[in-house]
């Protein structure tokens, strides 16, 4: 398969880039300075796992971090699905399209507004643009994990209340991811 995955200089997205080419599948990666670039299509699959998470109270986050934070974590994945579809960057048989979101998009917690709101923005997206792009043959499915440890989790956790011995390992989530690829 060829996989198109953003966000592989992260936790997540950088454990599905490893999993995916020890599978021996064909990389392409796209990160946050290079959502622009031109892209080698067609891809067969796509996995979104780009994100931001600014830990902050209501009463001290900007309007601009709000904005920022909806647009890397939300903004982004349908920037590239529309670039996706209008160039015809789908193989003809169909791609499969993973963004990974999180149970905060239904799960609030203290000083997560921007992460929430910007994760249920994500997952809700998904579910209207997989209505909209079936009959290109191109499913698209937000994965909303509990925990994963990675240097963004470590940062939320203990606002969250969360202990981090709870988090799932990122190459354990990145095997679920490839998994739903395939479906």
């Amino acid at each position: 398969m060829r996989i198109l995955i953003t966000g592989t200089t992260g936790g997540i997205g950088g454990a599905v880039e490893r999993a995916a080419r020890a599978a021996g599948h064909t990389v392409v990666e796209v990160n946050r300075g290079d959502f622009d670039a031109p892209l080698d299509g067609p891809f067969d699959a796509v996995v979104f796992a780009t994100g931001m998470c600014p830990v902050k109270p209501l009463t001290l986050l900007s309007e601009a971090e709000f904005g920022e934070t909806m647009s890397v974590n939300c903004g982004l994945f349908v920037g590239l699905m529309r670039r996706l579809v209008t160039e015809k960057l789908h193989a003809p048989k169909g791609m499969k399209v993973v963004a990974i979101s999180s149970v905060s998009a239904t799960e609030g917690w203290a000083g997560g507004a921007a992460y929430c709101a910007s994760k249920g923005a994500l997952s809700a997206v998904c579910r209207a643009l997989d209505v909209e792009l079936k009959p290109k043959g191109i499913s698209v499915v937000a994965l909303e994990p509990r925990y994963v440890k990675t240097r963004m989790f470590d940062a939320c956790a203990g606002r969250m209340g969360v202990n981090p011995a709870l988090a799932q390992d990122p190459d354990e989530f990145a095997k679920e991811v490839l998994n739903e690829c395939c479906r």
